[in-house]
């Protein structure tokens, strides 16, 4: 009896021991299952970063390496209207975050500043690799520094101010100031998108602003609140008005016939203010200027009296513009006076053609013009003034100076954007300051 229980016991000793060694072995392979699961994770995780890491380098290099930047920002030529010639070398950093730890970008030309960019993020931690792939598309808008905006003052202490304006409106654009940007004086003024300073926005209580509002002071919904609370600077783009470059519009002047208007033996279309002024008084009551022609005065020119202009492309000036300053013209030709309200209309002679009102000094728009039509830019170096106007008036392009006033505008004062009428005009289309991030994935 005492034997047989000495045998069960030990049998029942064995089965419980093997019981054991069994979960012991059990609990060590899922503990080694689970500290390779929780490797794996954490290589994973950091072979994920990596990738990420890699496309945020290629997008800054994109941006603000200069050897990057002028691949990506390959202008289309008639020769390569696609920019299908540019490439960038693969880039790898190697040792990131730790010894087995890298990544790879590759950048694909999709086009003008446009491409793919594939990062691919390694880690090696013994034996065991991660490996993660993350893509994204970039690009970069082409146009103008100004061409998004309606309305844009570029000078460093000067203001965009309405007075005394009702209503005002900026169509299928935006407005920036440099500076302040001043509702007053029981104005109405609406902008279809943003309306930003990079100052304050003011806006007295009697007046209204309906905008999406970006400034020092305010920071509506809408606004890029890193980027446009406010906004950066920007300093009035210039214009080539004089230089000897063929895009000059002096250059252009020269080149351009007048003949059809002058009668002075000569047919270019570059005039001293004495000799356009002559232009007008022989051609009164109305001058239509050659259609697609560039016109050059070295000096102010002054529209008063009962003149119709017609500008068929661009009028340019190295002084003033002065649009119905003055009732009466007098001149030393019969009959010696002549007064009333001159009107002025600028026609575009085409698509990817220039037109427009450009004066490297003021331009002045006042109470005596009888009305304003533009299709295209109007252009001041210094400030753009419309005051007390009597008839309403649009714009299809945009305006654009270094501070900008408006007062006294008790009919409809209208801009309809137009950034290719801007583009055109300024000859100087570019790539915008921004990159564009229009997709973005991970593959595992």
């Amino acid at each position: 009896m005492f034997s047989n229980t000495r045998g069960s016991i030990m049998v029942m000793a064995m089965i419980i021991l093997g019981t054991m060694i069994f979960l012991a072995a059990y609990f060590l392979s899922f503990t080694i299952a689970g500290a390779k699961t929780t490797q794996s994770y954490e290589l994973s995780t950091k072979a994920y970063y990596l990738a990420e890491a890699g496309l945020a380098e290629a997008i800054f290099k994109l941006q603000e390496d200069p050897i990057w930047r002028a691949a990506f920002e390959t202008m289309p030529t008639a020769e390569d209207p696609e920019c299908v010639g540019w490439s960038i070398s693969p880039l790898t950093r190697t040792s990131v975050l730790e010894s087995g730890g890298s990544y790879t970008v590759s950048v694909v030309n999709l086009g003008c500043a446009k491409a793919e960019i594939s990062s691919v993020g390694a880690v090696t931690y013994g034996e065991a690799t991660a490996r993660k792939v993350a893509k994204t598309q970039v690009y970069k808008a082409m146009g103008n520094v100004v061409s998004e905006f309606g309305v844009f003052s570029g000078g460093p202490s000067e203001n965009i101010e309405f007075s005394s304006v009702n209503p005002a409106r900026i169509h299928n654009g935006s407005l920036f100031s440099n500076n302040l940007l001043k509702i007053k004086n029981e104005s109405q003024v609406f902008v279809d998108n943003k309306a930003l300073a990079a100052n304050n926005i003011l806006v007295d209580d009697d007046a209204q602003l309906l905008a999406i509002s970006c400034a020092k002071n305010i920071c509506q919904t809408g606004c890029e609140a890193i980027s446009e609370c406010p906004p950066e600077s920007v300093s009035l783009p210039p214009l080539d008005f004089d230089s000897a470059e063929p895009a000059s519009y002096l250059s252009q002047a020269e080149q351009s016939d007048c003949g059809s208007v002058r009668q002075d033996g000569q047919s270019n279309c570059f005039f001293t203010p004495a000799e356009f002024t002559k232009v007008m008084w022989d051609s009164y009551p109305a001058l239509s200027l050659p259609i697609g022609a560039t016109v050059y005065v070295a000096g102010d020119v002054n529209i008063s009296a009962s003149q119709t202009v017609t500008v068929n492309g661009i009028l340019a000036t190295d002084g003033n513009i002065d649009l119905g300053t003055n009732l009466c013209w007098m001149y030393p030709a019969f009959p010696y006076v002549r007064c009333g309200n001159p009107r002025v209309i600028v026609v575009s002679p085409g698509a990817g053609q220039s037109s427009g009102l450009l004066a490297q000094g003021k331009v002045n728009v006042s109470s005596y013009l009888n009305s304003l039509t533009v299709q295209g830019l109007i252009y001041a170096g210094g400030e753009a003034k419309f005051s007390s106007l009597n008839n309403p008036t649009e714009i299809h392009g945009g305006l654009v100076g270094r501070k900008l006033t408006f007062s006294s505008l008790w009919n409809s004062f209208d801009i309809y954007l137009d950034p290719e009428m801007i583009v055109n005009t300024f000859h100087n289309a570019q790539y915008s300051p921004t990159i564009t991030i229009d997709h973005w994935e991970e593959n595992y």
